[in-house]
């Protein structure tokens, strides 16, 4: 007669990540924007991530994540920024409206959502500072000369009255 024995194994979950770790991420143990827990593993040279597991074999999930999710204005496309006394190097001809400059995320992110409600395209432009980067927030391409004004005549209307026309290329 054969007797089998059945053990419990400790099964792997195989649930990724919903983001990896930036690559720079030295840590032994992530959390993802969820707040989902996982270990640095190395299988086969490459490091992977395996959720962590509770004593009740559930995934460990309610915590901080490790690293800030993105702000709003973080996404936006952005354009290199220029020497001072030239003009930036917008990703097509066009005119764009320079809106307003912000040493603070999230007054610049606050700003992004007001311009993206009014239906505008937004880029932005970042000059690194020591105390953190100065964010510039441009809107466009904006159209012919009547369309550029007209937006520009709103986006001043919203509080930001310094804000000016900028022409790249033909306009």
């Amino acid at each position: 007669m054969i007797l089998l024995a059945l053990v419990a194994m400790p099964c792997v979950v195989s649930a990724d990540p919903a983001e990896l770790p930036p690559a720079d991420f030295a840590g032994a143990e992530f959390v993802d924007s969820t707040g989902c827990a996982y270990w640095r593993m190395t299988l086969d040279g490459a490091p992977v991530w395996a959720a962590r597991i509770g004593t009740d074999g559930a995934p460990v999930c309610g915590q901080q994540p490790s690293v800030a999710p993105p702000g709003l204005s973080d996404l936006l496309p952005a354009i290199p920024p220029n020497r001072k006394g030239e003009a930036p190097q917008f990703p097509q001809d066009g005119r764009y409206a320079q809106v307003a400059s912000f040493r603070t995320a999230k007054k610049a992110d606050e700003i992004t959502a007001l311009l993206q409600a009014q239906g505008l395209s937004v880029l932005r432009q970042d000059y690194p500072r020591r105390s953190g980067a100065l964010r510039v927030l441009y809107v466009g391409p904006l159209g012919d000369e009547d369309t550029a004004r007209d937006t520009l005549r709103s986006v001043r209307r919203l509080g930001f009255r310094d804000a000016f026309l900028r022409v790249q290329g033909d306009g």
